[in-house]
């Protein structure tokens, strides 16, 4: 009787778990979605933008790879976010307002930028959300779009979509944090070698 009860209640802890899982596995995919949206929404914007103004200005930043790095670690620590400034160079990129190479000082100052952003939170106390700051930035572009003209619909294009990314990158990592808990080197099997002893190539 008590054998069965426990049986029951695990099968019934089972099925909660499922329900949860899938669930964090549909919102992982509806941020996914609208990551991916937002991107092509951000090119949409930055391609009605592009004129010699902002190819000049753009291209004075970036002239050489290290005026790119210093360009992308100051907006970095600006923004505390360096997935903000990867994500905005490859909007450049696929809008042809900025090269690969361009990109990649960009790409390399965010990097070094992020350690820079981790004394600064520890100095002032302060990390700026910018999923929660952009989430207005969506319907602001929305509105923009609908109501503006010229450039200004562009650029409520481009708002949006990068308001959008964000929002969808803050889904996928509230969505992967349950995984984060089960999966892990540790978790992974050994692989084995051909003389048939068993290594694990990650360790925890």
């Amino acid at each position: 009787m008590i054998e069965s009860r426990a049986l029951n209640a695990l099968q019934e802890a089972l099925e909660v778990a499922s329900r949860g899982m899938t669930m964090d596995i549909l919102r992982a995919v509806g941020g996914l979605g609208a990551f991916l949206l937002g991107l092509n929404l951000l090119v949409e914007g930055l391609k009605g933008l592009a004129g010699p103004a902002l190819r000049d200005s753009l291209a004075r930043f970036t002239r050489s790879p290290l005026s790119g790095a210093i360009t992308g670690a100051v907006a970095t620590v600006s923004v505390q976010s360096s997935s903000a400034i990867t994500v905005m160079a490859v909007g450049f990129v696929s809008a042809t307002l900025i090269t690969f190479p361009q990109a990649l000082g960009l790409i390399f100052g965010a990097n070094v930028g992020t350690t820079a952003t981790g004394w600064l939170v520890s100095l002032i106390g302060f990390k700026l959300d910018l999923a929660s700051v952009l989430a207005p930035a969506v319907l602001a572009g929305v509105v923009l779009r609908m109501l503006a003209q010229g450039r200004a619909r562009h650029a409520g294009w481009a708002l949006a979509g990068f308001g959008l990314m964000f929002s969808g990158l803050a889904g996928m990592q509230a969505a992967m944090v349950v995984f984060a808990e089960h999966v892990s080197p540790a978790a992974f099997p050994p692989i084995r070698s051909s003389a048939g002893s068993s290594r694990l190539v990650l360790e925890s």
